[in-house]
């Protein structure tokens, strides 16, 4: 699978996990990474620091307010992992050089605790609903929303350990206060067909707050319903540090 990621690494580490995830997949090569939200260069100047610590160094890696359409059709994805705001995704859908296969971490259905407290919106859909809804309508992604990714956190001994083994993450998991969950690699492992995750059909849009509407008038959607933690959890140690639980 040829991937592109557009992404707001930089902040939460679960972003960094899906990149180095994407990089140690037999099943991935990634060629691209666009980034979008606040300081787009800073962004990617952290993607390109983890793509040179795996060795990778030679593919683009474009802040999302300057890419071009053919810096996409140029490396020629087969797949697209957008684990950010979709301001970036959704200025290019016109242009038509995304591929077919799409995931998005997005969205929620509902309300769910996340971070000690209730939410009702999900904070990459929310940025920028319009764009959301966009490119829910015209990409027609998996959706991988907070209310099934918001459970798979990490537990104090999981963080260490991914510090200690995974060098890369260590200044982001330093940097965040907050428990650590993986809504992004969830994202990313769903998109390559990892059997780990249970993806429904239903009738969704993408109302003006950026949630996910159960809509009998909307389109049917493909999104993740359910999310099996612990193999999930060891499918990335397996992939970042060879381990087998």
């Amino acid at each position: 699978m040829r991937l592109w990621i557009d992404t707001d690494v930089g902040t939460n580490p679960d972003d960094a996990i899906a990149i180095l995830l994407a990089c140690h997949h037999p099943d991935v090569t990634v060629v691209g990474v666009s980034t979008v939200a606040g300081d787009e260069d800073t962004r990617a100047a952290v993607a390109r620091r983890l793509l040179a610590s795996q060795g990778i160094g030679d593919i683009p890696v474009v802040p999302g307010a300057r890419l071009d359409p053919r810096d996409v059709a140029t490396v020629a994805p087969d797949a697209l992992l957008a684990i950010g705001p979709l301001t970036t995704v959704a200025r290019l859908v016109p242009h038509e050089v995304w591929p077919e296969r799409v995931a998005v971490m997005g969205g929620i259905r509902g309300r769910v605790r996340h971070r000690g407290a209730w939410r009702e919106t999900e904070t990459n859909f929310a940025s920028n609903p319009a764009a959301a809804a966009l490119v829910v309508d015209a990409l027609d992604p998996v959706i991988v929303p907070l209310d099934v990714t918001a459970a798979v956190v990490l537990t104090d001994d999981e963080r260490a350990r991914l510090d200690a083994h995974v060098p890369p993450l260590q200044e982001s998991l330093e940097g965040w206060a907050d428990p650590v969950c993986i809504h992004d690699p969830v994202a990313l492992l769903t998109l390559v067909d990892e059997p780990f995750t249970t993806v429904g059909r239903q009738p969704l849009r993408v109302d003006e707050r950026g949630r996910l509407r159960d809509d009998g008038a909307a389109a049917e959607r493909r999104v993740v319903v359910a999310v099996d933690r612990d193999t999930a959890i060891a499918r990335m140690f397996h992939l970042l540090v060879g381990e087998h639980r």
